[in-house]
């Protein structure tokens, strides 16, 4: 075994990118937070290898910030237990997302989830405070951020999962389009993709938050520890959206006390649908970065992100108990 420690940010990805794949056939552990897994996760998947490298497992300590990842996948949350599971062996599979900045033609890599809007900009101005504060950063910059709350206006392309993949899905997009009153000033609408016959749905409008979600991503920290999208599944080939449609504190502060009790998803302004591909278009001076997994993507001008699955899955070391025989 050898071991790495990282001396500045986007070194893991560095190494994860050229190391002799021969030489940790084993596979790659992160001791660390999301952020760490998600550097070598791209640093994998930028590789002229990458067949190979995406064989390679993943191996998670948690010792960071932000460790949702292992907690929600494989339900664990402290380095200890961690560090069992992985001596115990075995592979767990799970989806990888891609994000692409259309324009530029760049590329991000996830396993969790890409977000827009309010906690895209919580994101971005907590790094001012990552040294002093550690992960109590986001909640200060939270306050801050909800007490100074922009509007946010997106234009949105979803491609919904087809119903033969997931007989649930049809109730389901009825009942969040019955959900959205004429009063939340959202403009919806359906187009055919002639290439592939498939039906893109269309939301124009204010959004406090848009989140696409790889699993039911479980924050490791907090009381509660309430799941952000409880359908989702990490291997079940489909992205989870969650829209949160309107404007202003009061509406956002609803959202966020429902979300402490898992009653976020029956709020008549949330709608949530499983997914295959998503497109994002900030309006005017909508804030356009783009959060993946913890880290914050900027992009100039009016960017279109598009997210969508890779066609192959990953590799993480370790099972949930409930799994292990």
């Amino acid at each position: 075994m050898e071991v790495v420690e990282t001396a500045y940010a986007g070194h893991a990805k560095v190494l994860a990118s050229t190391v002799d794949l021969s030489t940790c056939p084993d596979g790659i552990i992160c001791v660390g937070g999301d952020g760490v897994v998600n550097e070598v996760v791209n640093g994998l998947l930028g590789r002229d290898d990458l067949r190979e490298a995406l064989q390679l497992p993943i191996g998670i300590v948690p010792a960071g910030s932000d460790n949702s990842l292992v907690w929600s996948v494989l339900g664990i949350r402290d380095p200890v237990s961690a560090a069992t599971a992985l001596a115990k062996g075995g592979f767990t599979p799970i989806d990888v997302f891609a994000v692409k900045w259309i324009q530029a033609g760049v590329t991000h890599f996830g396993l969790t989830a890409s977000y827009c809007g309010f906690v895209a900009d919580v994101l971005q101005l907590s790094e001012k405070f990552r040294l002093q504060l550690g992960p109590f950063r986001y909640v200060i910059a939270g306050i801050l951020k909800f007490l100074s709350l922009p509007q946010y206006k997106f234009e949105v392309d979803y491609l919904p999962l087809s119903p033969e993949k997931n007989p649930n899905l049809e109730p389901q997009i009825e009942k969040c389009h019955d959900q959205l009153s004429d009063g939340i000033k959202v403009k919806s609408g359906t187009y055919m993709d002639s290439s592939t016959g498939d039906n893109w749905v269309t939301r124009k409008g204010e959004f406090l938050g848009i989140l696409v979600c790889n699993h039911f991503c479980r924050p490791a920290q907090g009381l509660f520890s309430p799941l952000v999208a409880p359908k989702a599944q990490h291997d079940d080939g489909s992205l989870d959206l969650i829209l949160v449609h309107g404007s202003g504190r009061l509406r956002l502060f609803c959202f966020f006390v429902a979300y402490q009790f898992c009653w976020h998803l029956l709020l008549p302004f949330v709608e949530y649908v499983k997914v295959k591909q998503v497109k994002i278009r900030p309006v005017g001076s909508t804030h356009s970065g783009c959060g993946v997994d913890g880290e914050l993507l900027q992009a100039e001008g009016q960017p279109e992100w598009q997210c969508s699955l890779l066609p192959v899955q990953g590799r993480l070391l370790g099972r949930h108990p409930r799994t292990q025989k």
